[in-house]
Parts: C-alpha cells; structure tokens; sequence
C-alpha cells in the first residue's frame, strides 16, 4: 500500500493496526548544472570590475594642466620621429615635436601629478642643438641683441614654448641651450608644426615629416665653418700713403701692421637684422697700428695712442652701417678667448653675387709738434688701399 493513499472509512469493517507516521521523500540524487551559479558569479565580478573602474575615476583628483602650460619631463626620452634642421645665426638645431598624449610621461614608473586639460592633450616640442652646431656669429654689439622664438602651432592655434619656462636658446645664455618641453594644448589636433621665429624671419618644420621651411635663414647654412675661416689667410694691407705735409716721420710698431685678417659675406648680423632681398653683409676684421712714434725733424719723439689717433674704412665710396668695434669687446663674455692681434670690425652692405669693391682704409690724427712753449698742431694722414679682387 502506498503510504500517500487514503481508504474511504468503513463502520462495518474490524478494527485494525495503526499505521507508521509518513516518511519525507528521500533527497534527489541526480548530479546538478553548476552554469547557474557561475554566472551569477560572473555578474558579480563583472559589476564589481565597473564599479572600481568607476570610483577610480572619482577618486583621480590630480589637478587638470591649463591650455598652455609648459612642463619639463627630467627623464630622456625616444627620439621623434622626424626633426628638421633650424638655423638660427649662431647655430644650426634640429627641431620637431611628437604627437599628442592623454598622459605625461611617467616619473619613475609613477604616474604624472596633473591630467590634461579636460578634452585636451600634451605634445612634446624638441629644438636641440646639432653635434657640429657652430655657425659663426657676427654682431656689431655687446651682448647679444636677438631673441629666438620658438612656437608650436597645433590646428592653427599658437602655443608659445620658449623663454623662462621653457626653451631657452641664447648664446649669452646657459650652456644647457634648447632641450625638450611638454606642452599642454586643446582638444586633439593632427596638424602640428614648430616655428622658431630670429628677427622677423620664421622658418617652420612639419612635425609629421620633418621637412623645413628655412626662408631666408637658409643662406646661413652656406656660411663655412670656425676652422674654415680661421684657415683662410689673412690680406696685408701693404705700404700705406702718406697724404699729409707735416715733415714729421712716423715709426710704428712692425707686428702692427695693416692686417686684414677675415672676411665673411652673411645674410645677418646682430644689432643690424636681416640683410633686404639681394644684399648681404660684408664683416671685415682688420688689424691696424695701435699707437704711432711721432719724431720731429729736431729728434724729439712723443707717443700717440688711440684717443689721439682716428681710424676709418671705405668699401668703394660707401661708408661701414656703424663705426668700428673692437672685436675683442664684442667677443668678450664667458669662456670667451681675447685675440692677441685686437682686430677691429667694419660692417657694410654689399649685392648678393656682386664682386667686392675696393677697399680703403684711413688713419687720421694731429701731432703736437715743437719746445713744450713753443708748440703747433700739425696734421697726419696715412691711407691702406685693398683691392676688390683680394678680398674676394
């Protein structure tokens, strides 16, 4: 008899036994599918994984970097891709800039202390000077007048990275020149380039291939090098005439002869700019008596110096664009090194490709001639004569 079925009671039937209380099922011993509880317990996991994605990012409070902050990364990093070659007037660099990052660069393997602006990037900027990087600098002043700018522009907007804070390209300035910056700039552009701007003259590097717009700066590049000019000989400036009447004879020093020591043709000079379309600057070093014996026809002698004594140059009829400089004082600085012979400095301009005029130089003054009480002035004059074809 099945222990759930029940038997319709009877009143006529006998008395019987009483029955066991009912027995519970026994436990269901089929193998069960674990698949639901794993995914269950995926969901889990899964929900937990956004739920740290998302309070990560609430709890990231770095500071956010303004549009145009300047940052400098003291670690070395990869080349760029691609640099192009800027030639300012005393160097030659290659400059370029990286494409755009979410993220600063690492600092030991920890992460930078200030996010991009919001929606924005960092672009790295590079202006380094090159291994050979002299070019020779010429400058009618002391110290260094010119400022280089260096600018990234990104999608046609500008982000200055030079000066204080930034790249610093100076001749006066450290030894450390250029280097490399980080730029915190809007949005996500694609079209970078870096513009390095002396004296009104840009030239511009694509960052995406390196090629350069040099402009006029290109002809700095034809210079030749600071052991090419001090190879080249230098130009005597031979016997000199004597265009005055005095009588009075005039001993000079032989070591300090008339002495053209260089010649440089170049399309800048410091202090004066760039030279117009289809001119160029003539530097001239020329090293010249210092101080002259003056002897009268009685045998008395008496030294002249500079203060008492003038010393002048002509290029054909035109005249230096700024009277003479001693080259040493223009040189003068640190780690700078005196030229024994004290040249001074002529500046003129002259035609790109046009032969050089002759050149003229003339040392002007008056003598004091006579017994301490009985004494008149008289004049000296002695004239140097270089022609064109020398120079060149």
């Amino acid at each position: 008899m099945d222990h759930e079925s029940s038997v319709e009671p009877d009143a006529a039937a006998e008395p019987t036994e009483p029955t066991e209380p009912a027995r519970p099922a026994p436990p269901w011993t089929e193998p069960r599918s674990l698949w639901p509880l794993v995914a269950v317990l995926a969901v889990v996991v899964l929900g937990l994984s956004v739920a740290l994605v998302v309070v990560r990012t609430g709890e990231d409070d770095r500071p956010r970097a303004e549009v145009g902050q300047l940052f400098d990364v003291p670690f070395e990093e990869d080349a760029l891709p691609h640099y192009g070659e800027v030639l300012l007037p005393w160097a030659r660099t290659k400059a370029g800039a990286g494409s755009t990052r979410e993220e600063l660069p690492d600092l030991v393997g920890a992460e930078a202390n200030v996010r991009a602006p919001e929606g924005g990037r960092f672009v790295r900027v590079e202006v380094k000077l090159e291994e050979d990087y002299i070019i020779p600098l010429s400058s009618i002043g002391r110290p260094y007048s010119q400022e280089t700018e260096v600018v990234l522009r990104a999608d046609g907007r500008d982000y200055p990275v030079s000066g204080r804070d930034g790249l610093v390209l100076d001749p006066n300035g450290p030894l450390q020149q250029g280097g490399a910056v980080w730029v915190a700039v809007d949005g996500d552009p694609s079209d970078l380039e870096v513009r390095v701007t002396v004296d009104g003259v840009t030239q511009v590097v694509d960052a995406s291939d390196g090629s350069v717009e040099n402009g006029p700066a290109a002809r700095l590049g034809e210079l030749p090098s600071q052991d090419e000019l001090r190879a080249m000989p230098s130009i005597p400036c031979g016997t000199p005439e004597r265009l005055d009447d005095s009588g009075i004879r005039v001993d000079y020093r032989p070591g300090l002869k008339c002495l053209v020591q260089l010649t440089l043709r170049t399309p800048y000079v410091d202090g004066l700019g760039w030279a117009d379309e289809g001119r160029e600057f003539l530097v001239v070093h020329v090293v010249r008596p210092r101080r002259l014996s003056l002897v009268s026809g009685r045998g008395d002698a008496a030294t002249f110096w500079d203060d008492d004594l003038q010393f002048s140059a002509l290029l054909g009829d035109a005249e230096p664009l700024r009277p003479a400089a001693n080259v040493n004082d223009l040189n003068a600085g640190f780690l700078s090194i005196s030229d024994p012979d004290d040249p001074d400095q002529f500046v003129f301009d002259v035609a790109v490709g046009e032969p050089t005029p002759g050149l003229t130089f003339d040392y002007e003054g008056q003598a004091i001639d006579g017994e301490p009480f009985v004494q008149e002035r008289r004049p000296l004059h002695f004239q140097w004569t270089i022609s064109g074809g020398d120079l060149s």
